[in-house]
C-alpha cells in the first residue's frame, strides 16, 4: 500500500550545469502533474509527465526543476545586438522629436526586454533529457520510498481498526440474538402486571414479538458488514493501487452500519453501532490518502 504523500530530491552536475529536482505529492482523486522548470526546457515537459505516469497512478505531483548553467552550457546568455541597436536608434529619434536632453547609456538600454536571452536553438534536447531523465527518476524513487513507508504505517493502523470493528460487530450479533427473548419477557411481564391474573392466551403477545423480530432483525446487515470487512482486508494486501476500491468498500460498510443503528432495539446495540461507525470514520480519514 502506498500513501499519496511524499517528497524526493535529487541533483547532478555535469559540463552543462547543475540540475536540482524536487518532487512532492499530496492526495488527489486522479493523477495531476504540475511542472515548474526553465522556459527553454519546456519542450521536455511532456516527457517528464510520461515518466511520472509510469511510476505514479494517483495524487497531485509537483515537480520543481532548477538548472544552474555552467560557462560551457549551451543555454548561456548572449546580448541581442540587433535589438540593442534598434532600441538605441528609436530612443535617439524620440529625443530629437521631443527635444529631450541627457545621454542614453548602456545601463538604460539593458533594462529593456529581450536583450539577453538564452540561445534556445543551441539547446541539445536529447542530451539534456538524458541527464534530466536520470535525476527526475532518482527524485521520484525517493518520493515513492516515502510514500511506501507511510502507506505501510497506514495499512497497520487500518488492520488494527478492522480488528476493533469486528469485535464490535460480534457483540452486536450476540445482543441481537438475545433481543427477541428479552422483548418477549418484558412484554409478557408488562401485560401480566396490567391484568388481574396471568394472561393465558399469549397469541397476541407472540404476534407483537413476531412484528418486533422482523423490524429489529439485523442478521442480513451483519452478514454483509462482515463480508465487507473481509473484502477490505483482502484488498489491503494487493500490490496494485487500491485507494479507490477501498473507499468504495468503506462506503458500503458505512451503509450497513447506519442500517444497524436505525434498527437497534436497545441502547447496547445502539452503542456498539456508534462504535462501529466511529471506527469506519477513522479508517475513512486514512483511506483518503491511499494511492
Amino acid at each position: 500500500m502506498n500513501s499519496m504523500t511524499g517528497f524526493g530530491k535529487a541533483e547532478i552536475a555535469n559540463r552543462s550545469g547543475k540540475y536540482v529536482v524536487e518532487v512532492s505529492s499530496v492526495n488527489n482523486r486522479f493523477l495531476e502533474v504540475l511542472v515548474r522548470m526553465p522556459r527553454y526546457l519546456s519542450t521536455l515537459e511532456s516527457k517528464i509527465r510520461d515518466l511520472i505516469s509510469t511510476m505514479v497512478s494517483r495524487g497531485k505531483v509537483n515537480v520543481y526543476i532548477n538548472v544552474e548553467e555552467s560557462d560551457l552550457s549551451p543555454g548561456k546568455y548572449q546580448i541581442n545586438k540587433v535589438a540593442l541597436k534598434a532600441y538605441y536608434l528609436q530612443l535617439k529619434d524620440i529625443q530629437e522629436e521631443l527635444g529631450l536632453g541627457g545621454k542614453i547609456v548602456l545601463g538604460d538600454l539593458m533594462m529593456l526586454p529581450d536583450l539577453a536571452n538564452p540561445e534556445k536553438e543551441a539547446v541539445d534536447e536529447d542530451g539534456v533529457w538524458k541527464t534530466l531523465e536520470g535525476v527526475v527518476s532518482h527524485a521520484l524513487k525517493r518520493m515513492l520510498v516515502m510514500r511506501r513507508k507511510e502507506g505501510l504505517e497506514m495499512k497497520r493502523d487500518m488492520q488494527q481498526r478492522l480488528l476493533t470493528l469486528s469485535k464490535h460487530l460480534k457483540t452486536v450479533k450476540t445482543l441481537s440474538r438475545d433481543a427477541v427473548a428479552i422483548r418477549r419477557d418484558k412484554l409478557t411481564k408488562r401485560v401480566n402486571e396490567l391484568l388481574e391474573s396471568p394472561m393465558r392466551d399469549s397469541l397476541r403477545i407472540e404476534e407483537e414479538i413476531a412484528i418486533f423480530a422482523e423490524k429489529a432483525d439485523i442478521t442480513e446487515e451483519c452478514t454483509r458488514l462482515a463480508s465487507h470487512i473481509k473484502q477490505y482486508r483482502a484488498n489491503l494486501s494487493l500490490a496494485e493501487a487500491t485507494g479507490k476500491k477501498l473507499n468504495f468498500i468503506l462506503q458500503e460498510m458505512n451503509r450497513e452500519a447506519n442500517t444497524i443503528a436505525s434498527k437497534a432495539s436497545d441502547y447496547q446495540i445502539s452503542s456498539e453501532a456508534i462504535s462501529i461507525k466511529n471506527e469506519i470514520e477513522k479508517i475513512r480519514e486514512l483511506v483518503q490518502n491511499v494511492e
